[in-house]
């Protein structure tokens, strides 16, 4: 089958199963469910027993086998995260679709812990052996790709995956389309359909002459004798249509701008895909995820978290895995190892040009103002509480006091980010206490 269509075409690719496929094994600790969760996305799960035929090894304990690549999952307690876990999180959920993402090699990853988009990923593998048309819906970068993925891959059909930009659709030729699709390898003058799951990206961007071309197009496929006989050896039809649109067909269709009959040609199944903005436990956790693996030397401070959490992210998880790539290799404001709002507001303004919307009400921004002043002043200080009480013109006590209240506390930490190495300061030249910043006792013990 030819891998690509001639320059100019819309078909951007055609993805073939992988002949040998990923095998997964779950290390002692994996929750029950988990295993049935991953297999339904079309994932083989191996027994423990079985760990050295894997692809990749499941780490719930520490364990990791050699000769295998391994992902590190913490559900334990967030306080008590281990540094070297891919995920931390206390959802198994979340666990799985990381699983899922990372054999299906999804990018960026469709992991996640909210209700909502549980319900949307298992609405997807419950629509994937109908073999109807689907519409999925949502915002640019939400995931509506990974979804069709998802669908392909539960499906556990050989045929390929087709990815079509409707953008220049015009191009497209029937004859050349038809041939794309049938299988080289047959026997000469014997066709046998291979078929295809076709991807649609962006539907809602055909011209008017475009979409009575695939119109055209989907009816032919299904009177053509060689598409219409199905893939031998599969009880499904050769060609399956998964659409995609981050604009309201529906409206389109209304307003005559959108044709009716190839909506609901296309329209038999609608998934809707939820903004990332709509399900805000999930930024943080990709966001450590994201940062675990761009550079595990960094963490996130808490309230850095919660500036991201209050964040629109009109991108999506793209947005997101972008700004965290960026947080990862730039300078910090308060070292070389905690991202706190400063760093975070400044690369916001890098990317949009402005400052962003105020995520915050007055009191909640004296705080993060006086948080600022605390980091940049105990830096400043090289780390040393008393030159840094000192600067600030108040005590040692009083000092600790608003750093723990601040949140800034060791003890008071209630990320799950992974934790570098200690941060070493110079030590004072007055023999003061030189402990680093985030080992401070908590309020009661200050403020005594």
């Amino acid at each position: 089958m030819s891998a690509m269509i001639a320059e100019g075409s819309a078909w951007t690719g055609v993805r073939k199963r992988s002949e040998t496929p990923v095998r997964v094994c779950l290390g002692p600790g994996a929750p029950q469910g988990m295993s049935e969760f991953i297999s339904q996305a079309g994932v083989e799960v191996l027994s423990f027993a079985q760990k050295h035929l894997a692809t990749i090894y499941v780490d719930f304990v520490g364990a990791r086998p050699a000769g295998v690549e391994v992902l590190s999952v913490d559900l334990g307690a967030k306080g008590g995260a281990r540094p070297a876990a891919d995920l931390v999180t206390d959802s198994w959920h979340a666990a799985a679709t990381l699983v899922i993402s990372h054999a299906l090699r999804l990018k960026p990853p469709l992991v996640t812990a909210d209700p909502e988009m549980l319900l949307t990923v298992r609405t997807a593998l419950g629509v994937a052996d109908s073999y109807v048309p689907v519409l999925l819906s949502g915002e640019i970068g939400s995931g509506k790709y990974n979804l069709a993925r998802f669908i392909h891959s539960a499906s556990r059909t050989r045929a390929p995956l087709a990815t079509v930009g409707c953008a220049g659709l015009e191009n497209v030729e029937l004859e050349r389309f038809q041939r794309s699709l049938l299988d080289p390898d047959a026997p000469p003058g014997v066709q046998r359909g291979l078929g295809a799951l076709v991807y649609f990206d962006e539907i809602a961007e055909l011209s008017d002459a475009a979409q009575l071309k695939l119109f055209s197009l989907i009816q032919s496929t299904e009177i053509s004798p060689e598409f219409a006989a199905g893939v031998q050896g599969q009880d499904m039809p050769a060609l399956r249509f998964i659409s995609a649109t981050n604009r309201p067909l529906a409206a389109m269709v209304e307003r005559g701008e959108f044709r009716k009959e190839l909506y609901w040609r296309l329209n038999v199944f609608s998934i809707r895909v939820p903004a990332l903005r709509e399900r805000p436990g999930d930024i943080a956790l990709l966001a450590r995820h994201f940062l675990r693996r761009a550079n595990p030397r960094r963490s996130f401070t808490p309230m850095a978290l919660k500036i991201l959490g209050a964040y629109s992210f009109p991108g999506n998880v793209v947005e997101l895995e972008s700004l965290v790539t960026r947080l990862a290799i730039s300078p910090l404001a308060t070292g070389a190892t905690f991202i706190d709002v400063a760093d975070i507001r400044r690369h916001l303004m890098i990317a949009h040009g402005t400052e962003p919307a105020p995520t915050s009400n007055w009191k909640n921004g004296r705080e993060e103002a006086r948080r600022e002043m605390l980091l940049s002043t105990i830096a400043a200080a090289g780390g040393n509480r008393a030159e840094a009480a000192r600067r600030l013109g108040i005590t040692l006590r009083a000092l600790q006091y608003h750093i723990t209240k601040a949140g800034l506390s060791r003890r008071r930490r209630a990320y799950s980010a992974p934790v570098a190495a200690p941060v070493q300061f110079a030590a004072a030249s007055d023999g003061s206490d030189d402990t680093p910043l985030w080992d401070f006792g908590d309020a009661a013990e200050a403020s005594k």
